[in-house]
């Protein structure tokens, strides 16, 4: 696997360079091409930018596939083998966080929570509300491994 570290002043011009890169098939068709991005914009940006040159055959009909993209942290936990270990993972600091929120509930701090999942809510309501528990921690273990 080699690696091609490229740096700029100007996006557009990094993005050109990549797309030049990308456009070379590989010997495994199968294998990811990996791109480290900075955010999740920058993903969604670059995405958009290699769309327009990969596999386009008439003006902008292209498509961006087979590229992962991952984070600086993403990629080092990759090379270092420890992507399964981290316990900021959102996979993993879910259910720790979803056992905290159920036995906060009941706290001060945690009002607007127990409210948003419908914690004294009965009825209909509160267990519509109550199955909001797995996708709002799933959200906030995303943002806390954001953070980190």
């Amino acid at each position: 696997m080699a690696l091609h570290v490229h740096r700029g002043t100007r996006a557009d011009l990094l993005a050109e360079d990549l797309a030049a890169i990308l456009a070379v098939p590989p010997h495994d068709p199968f294998a990811p091409e990996i791109v480290i991005v900075p955010a999740r914009g920058v993903e969604r940006w670059l995405t958009q930018r290699l769309s327009h040159r990969l596999g386009a055959l008439h003006g902008d009909d292209g498509v961006c596939a087979g590229v992962q993209f991952l984070s600086p942290n993403s990629l080092v936990t990759l090379l270092l083998g420890t992507d399964r270990d981290d316990p900021w993972l959102p996979d993993q600091l879910l259910w720790p966080l979803l056992s905290t929120i159920d036995t906060s509930l009941d706290e001060e701090w945690a009002h607007s929570l127990a409210a948003h999942l419908g914690h004294h809510q009965d009825g209909a309501a509160g267990r519509l509300r109550a199955g909001r528990r797995y996708s709002v921690a799933r959200r906030l273990a995303g943002l806390f491994h954001g953070y980190a």
